[in-house]
């Protein structure tokens, strides 16, 4: 196998794939990266059994296929050694099966090859009727919703991102069992089936990540044990988790005591603010006090070892005039606050224990439910 790269594209297709490396593994073949020259194409593969990635380039001006051939190359030394050479160019040849040369510019390095027999074999063709997604839409849902996943391994069905399509509607839900990110959008009308699957929260990111360098439709094929997102020359595979999700049907209401409608980016601030006070653990709270004597809203945020603060902000529009009060962690506030890219949100409250709703006019599409805090 022989051939000779652009190095900047080799660099990116590399940042693509690595997202299937393993790190720690007892088989070191997980490690590696599978590249394949043949009938013009080069195509890039690599697995950890969690996410599975491949990229294929045609020949072209950037990519010269000199001799077809396949190998297995040691993942992060070759990452690595790609993203610091310099030249434009890379030539990559394998020798003798065991040995592969990089060549760029002034540099000259040498890899001991994996045993290429070893390498996984990984079906990126799943024979399922695709769901047609923008690049973008699937970003936003992704950031919109994953920060509300857990982050601990205790139930592992809520490191989950739960994905659910019924009547030409996507609904995407993360909870992590104190917040809730909701998401809805409409799909193609063509698409016929329902389906519930639950998507790693990881795997979404990940591939969100790669998605910064695309802007084509992605298309999703979902199987009993795995889903494939597939855009332009790469695929993207990961594994389902297995369980039935929470049902939070319930958990968003429609009827509420008070409404208040605020300025988002002026609120982020205030509660920026609020969160450099912390308590003996760790843990930032802030306050909203609403009174019928007074126009504006008090945030504040207390700590008995360092201080506190007390600012007021003046509402956009307040539904009814009554004494209110409730706190919530300054962390899920602002993750809350910071999925929106609207100029105002409306807070929903329904009492000073019960959950709140945070939407927006302009992205009904989107809610994030929160658990107030007791702290007075």
């Amino acid at each position: 196998m022989k051939f000779e790269i652009s190095r900047t594209l080799l660099d990116n297709i590399l940042q693509s794939v690595s997202k299937g490396l393993s790190n720690k593994t007892p088989l070191p073949i997980l490690m590696g990266i599978q590249i394949t020259a043949k009938d013009n194409l080069l195509t890039f593969i690599t697995t950890n059994k969690e996410i599975s990635v491949r990229v294929i380039l045609e020949s072209s001006n950037d990519l010269d296929i000199i001799e077809d051939g396949s190998c297995v190359v040691p993942g992060k030394y070759f990452v690595d050694i790609v993203k610091r050479i310099e030249g434009e160019k890379v030539e990559v040849t394998l020798f003798d099966q065991t040995t592969i040369k990089i060549l760029s510019k002034n540099s000259d390095f040498t890899l001991r090859a994996y045993e290429k027999n070893n390498f996984p074999n990984t079906n990126f063709d799943l024979n399922t009727q695709p769901i047609v997604l923008k690049s973008k839409e699937l970003k936003q849902i992704v950031k919109q919703t994953s920060f509300a996943c857990a982050s601990t391994e205790e139930r592992i069905i809520l490191t989950s991102i739960n994905l659910t399509i019924k009547d030409n509607q996507l609904t995407v839900i993360a909870t992590d069992s104190f917040r809730l990110a909701r998401r809805t959008s409409s799909i193609s009308s063509g698409f016929n089936s329902k389906i519930q699957i639950n998507i790693p929260c990881k795997s979404l990111e990940e591939f969100s990540k790669i998605l910064n360098d695309y802007n084509d439709d992605v298309n999703v094929y979902i199987s009993n044990n795995q889903v494939l997102f597939k855009v332009a020359n790469l695929s993207f595979m990961s594994r389902l988790v297995e369980g039935s999700y929470p049902d939070t049907s319930s958990l968003i209401p429609n009827d509420f005591l008070l409404s208040i409608k605020l300025n988002r980016e002026e609120l982020i601030s205030v509660v920026n603010r609020a969160s450099l006070f912390i308590d003996s653990e760790n843990i930032s709270f802030v306050k909203f006090s609403l009174s019928k004597n007074s126009n504006n809203i008090e945030i504040s945020s207390n700590s008995t070892e360092i201080g506190r603060v007390v600012e007021s902000l003046k509402p956009i529009e307040v539904s009814e005039e009554q004494d209110f009060q409730i706190a919530f962690s300054t962390k899920y506030l602002m993750d809350a606050l910071k999925a929106f890219e609207t100029q105002e949100i409306i807070m929903y409250f329904r009492g000073e224990i019960r959950p709140a709703i945070i939407t927006s006019e302009s992205n009904i599409e989107l809610k994030q439910l929160l658990i107030p805090v007791r702290t007075f």
